[in-house]
């Protein structure tokens, strides 16, 4: 049955909905980390990409919320990265209790950089943890206002002429189209 049967007879694909408002985001489903995860979020974030005198350190530009939203959605994607960086938080609060008595976020810079280095060179699911960590962080970050003014990308911005490509970036293109024999 193709699609206008399908509306005819009441029974039309519902789709995935209409594109993000981009201009004031919604996000349709809650979130579920919890304050603590949200907290660990921010600290764990700090040390592994510390911010600078010109860019702001990754909480305070709200990295816990993309966090947030991320493995809150309720696609499997997300729901897999939701199980490994829930684990991995509970496992560095606890190791830090093991090691000093006290949970990650109430630590000091040292002994939380010391957790952090523990984490990234020891066990394969330690490691996963932290691997998938810190991609979704650079994601997060780098995709957000202040990580395009980090990296000098200018956005989706209306240009008065397309300068094309570069000469280099031509000829490779060039290449790979004669290979395809286009």
């Amino acid at each position: 049955m193709d699609q206008h049967s399908a509306a005819e007879a009441g029974t039309a694909p519902q789709g995935y909905g209409t594109d993000p408002n981009l201009v004031t985001p919604h996000t349709p489903w809650s979130r579920t980390l919890s304050e603590r995860e949200r907290a660990l979020v921010g600290a764990l974030a700090d040390i592994v990409l510390p911010g600078t005198a010109e860019y702001p350190a990754p909480s305070a530009m709200g990295i816990a919320d993309f966090f947030d939203d991320w493995v809150s959605a309720p696609y499997t994607t997300q729901q897999g990265h939701r199980t490994v960086i829930t684990t991995g938080l509970a496992m560095v609060d606890a190791e830090a209790r093991r090691q000093f008595g006290t949970g990650f976020v109430e630590l000091d810079g040292s002994r939380q950089r010391t957790i952090v280095d523990q984490i990234a060179s020891t066990t394969a699911t330690d490691r996963s943890f932290f691997t998938r960590f810190r991609s979704l962080l650079l994601a997060g970050y780098f995709t957000s206002d202040i990580g395009f003014k980090a990296i000098g990308y200018p956005g989706n911005v209306p240009l008065l002429a397309f300068p094309g490509a570069p000469p280099e970036a031509q000829r490779i293109i060039d290449d790979e189209l004669r290979k395809l024999g286009l």
